[in-house]
């Protein structure tokens, strides 16, 4: 126990104490204050930078968004496997956004973190110009800012669609094990090593074999057991390819003798092949094709696609689909090269095609007319597709050229991607041009 002499010096040094306490206390404050007005290099917190940011989407001032971004800006919306790096990809991200969903559209912030160290945490929702709350439209984003004020991580978690609730739980309790078990295997990122994309092309090209070259199922006979008249008018039909021999032969210049086969048959023939020569342009530009061989390797698969159509287009796609050499063994792979612009001659490519493409529609219609007219010719589509395999085969050939077309155009405008045959001519035709930012679609 003090004496009161004690008592009044414990209580100056008490005073004099919470005076030094107190003062550096304040400078901490200020410090803190100074490092808070640092953050935006401006004035502005962390969370005033962010709250800026959707003000300005909202308005559609991307070019605040873009000076609010970091140029080395990492944007993960976990809806996609892959974040996006770098600031132009990330606004052109939100320029495709923007176009996609309504234009009334807004974002509401529900509630915000300090963001005084630099990082900012955000809840939100989405609501149309009624204010009227979207379905499935929460979410939450982690954003974390440079010195400068400026944005340099931005992850995005939107609420689900469909709800798991407890599934969730029971699934991890039976796959932890495994993922220890695993260890660093387990890593999902893992997965990029493995050929995924290129094992479901192969498996879908083991089930074409199997329909179409060796099973029953199918209308016809097997591929070995084609029967010798069906080889013939191949071979004839192969003598006649693109109209060339028949127009020389009409003009007694034919160099080969140019047998008569059916103008329906002739007509898809010669539309498939027509159809399979625009594809070379795009072998060519598209960087995934550039590992199978460079300029000679795709030109190898290519001439193997105008003789045998799928049997060697899906096998090609497969090898495209692979993932890229790793640089160093085990690392991941890298992201394929960009595609180039389509060869100079592309075109004449197109033109070919389509001039093709068309003379063979009006020679399944009206070429030589002791096949009868438009009710026989019917009939002999029909006949021909339930009894003849190589028939048919040129048919599904087609619908599958279809889904190829839409691959190897992915740079194209969607006008042109998406329209079977004539999409592709005219795209070859107009130089193959990519589409721009406004007409980029998912």
């Amino acid at each position: 126990m003090l004496p009161l002499g004690g008592q009044r010096v414990a209580s100056i040094g008490g005073r004099t104490h919470g005076r030094i306490l107190l003062g550096s206390l304040r400078k901490v404050c200020s410090a803190h204050a100074t490092e808070k007005a640092a953050v935006a290099g401006t004035g502005l917190t962390g969370k005033d930078v962010i709250v800026r940011y959707y003000e300005a989407y909202n308005s559609g001032d991307l070019d605040t968004i873009a000076s609010l971004l970091a140029p080395e800006v990492s944007y993960h919306d976990m809806t996609y496997e892959e974040p996006l790096i770098g600031r132009d990809k990330v606004v052109k991200f939100l320029k495709k956004v923007r176009r996609l969903m309504p234009g009334d559209l807004k974002f509401v912030i529900e509630d915000v973190t300090s963001g005084d160290r630099r990082a900012v945490g955000i809840t939100w929702h989405a609501e149309s110009g009624k204010g009227v709350v979207l379905p499935f439209s929460r979410g939450c984003s982690f954003y974390t800012l440079n010195p400068q004020g400026q944005i340099t991580t931005a992850r995005d978690v939107v609420e689900g669609v469909i709800k798991p609730g407890d599934t969730t739980l029971k699934v991890l309790n039976v796959v932890t094990p495994l993922i220890r078990r695993l260890g660093p295997a387990a890593d999902l990122s893992s997965l990029s090593k493995l050929p995924l994309a290129s094992a479901a092309v192969w498996a879908f090209y083991a089930g074409y074999s199997a329909y179409i070259m060796l099973g029953s199922a199918a209308p016809g006979v097997p591929v070995y057991a084609t029967p010798p008249e069906v080889l013939t008018e191949v071979f004839y039909e192969s003598l006649n390819f693109f109209y060339v021999n028949i127009g020389l032969s009409a003009l007694g210049l034919s160099p080969v003798p140019s047998v008569p086969c059916p103008p329906v048959s002739e007509a898809v023939f010669n539309f498939v092949n027509a159809w399979s020569l625009m594809a070379l342009p795009y072998m060519l530009a598209d960087g995934r094709s550039r590992k199978l061989g460079g300029a000679k390797g795709v030109i190898a698969w290519w001439t193997g696609i105008m003789f045998l159509t799928n049997v060697f287009y899906i096998p090609y796609l497969a090898q495209r689909a692979a993932p890229e050499p790793p640089a160093t063994p085990g690392a991941l792979p890298p992201p394929p090269p960009a595609n180039s612009p389509v060869p100079w001659w592309a075109p004449a490519f197109g033109a070919t095609s389509l001039t093709v493409g068309l003379l063979s529609i009006g020679w399944a219609l009206a070429a030589r007319p002791e096949y009868g007219g438009l009710a026989e010719r019917l009939s002999y589509f029909l006949e021909t597709f339930n009894s003849n395999r190589a028939f048919y085969a040129f048919i599904v050939d087609s619908g599958l050229y279809c889904i190829w077309q839409a691959v190897l155009m992915q740079d194209a405008p969607a006008r042109y991607r998406f329209v079977p045959f004539f999409g592709m001519a005219a795209h070859l035709i107009t130089g193959g041009r990519v589409k721009t930012e406004d007409e980029e679609g998912p």
